[in-house]
């Protein structure tokens, strides 16, 4: 237990000394409603700048309204779950957990498929975010891969949008047909002619047959639409599981806060390990 200023603070800790220790929530309670001291306390359990957004937030008069009840709030990675205790404020923040996750096939994995920790991209070919990740972080990521770890890609083209989103993930469906689906992925990540394209379908092809897919079967598949399927069911995935944007990373059950940096990978897997 740590105090704060009139405040204590409860931590809730993952992993046994003398193993590395990690965070994975905070109880405070504030002996008033101060929402500058809140924020203060957020700010240093999570590293993150929520102050302000916090202030905003409680002086708005439905969360005021609703603070007796108590109430929760996503914040992400985190959950905040705030309440009036009194003349005080309790406020509780988590990391964000999510199940139900759908399989993949082999084709859409790197590493062991029964390897028990799983890296879960939900992506966007057409997402710029989505290629930065690809290139600042997912190549160390995938270098440094454990053994006992997976890497997962589940379609996700948000084709509101993005227009040749959809077109590219099937096309990635027609090259993973032929085992070549992180060839394609790679690729076309490092790509930027086909965007703006109004029909990108050359640059798919040109694109596959450079990873040596072959040519006339690729084409049968594109025309048949024979991605689809797969396709459809990465976006139902997603909805099932409320996901709204791109690219949205889970390590275990936690969302990754930082998917461009390296380095976030290996603490939340860290921290998802820790027993």
């Amino acid at each position: 237990m740590l105090t704060a200023p009139g405040a204590t603070v409860t931590l809730t800790i993952r992993g046994t000394p003398p193993a590395t220790q990690y965070l994975e929530s905070a109880a405070v309670l504030l002996p008033t409603s101060d929402a500058a001291q809140a924020g203060a306390l957020l700010d240093a359990l999570t590293g993150q700048d929520l102050a302000a957004p916090l202030a905003a937030f409680l002086k708005r008069p439905e969360v005021q309204a609703g603070l007796a009840d108590g109430l929760s709030v996503a914040a992400d990675p985190y959950t905040l779950s705030l309440k009036t205790a009194g003349a005080g404020l309790s406020l509780t923040v988590s990391l964000q957990t999510l199940s139900g996750f759908g399989p993949v096939p082999a084709s859409r994995i790197l590493g062991d498929p029964a390897a028990p920790y799983a890296i879960r991209m939900y992506s966007d070919f057409q997402c710029p975010y989505c290629q930065q990740a690809e290139l600042e972080a997912i190549p160390t990521v995938v270098k440094n891969l454990p053994k006992d770890v997976r890497f997962e890609f589940h379609q996700f083209p948000l084709e509101s949008l993005h227009p040749n989103a959809r077109a590219a993930a099937e096309a990635s469906v027609c090259a993973e047909n032929q085992g070549q689906f992180f060839a394609f992925k790679d690729a076309l990540f490092r790509r930027n002619d086909w965007q703006k394209a109004v029909n990108p379908s050359a640059i798919f092809q040109a694109v596959a047959q450079g990873v040596g897919v072959n040519t006339v079967t690729y084409r049968g598949c594109i025309a048949d639409r024979a991605g689809k399927a797969e396709v459809d069911a990465g976006l139902a995935e997603a909805s099932r599981l409320g996901l709204n944007s791109t690219p949205s990373v889970y390590i275990g059950n936690y969302r990754l806060s930082n998917p461009y940096d390296p380095a976030s990978y290996q603490a939340l897997l860290d921290f998802v390990r820790a027993k």
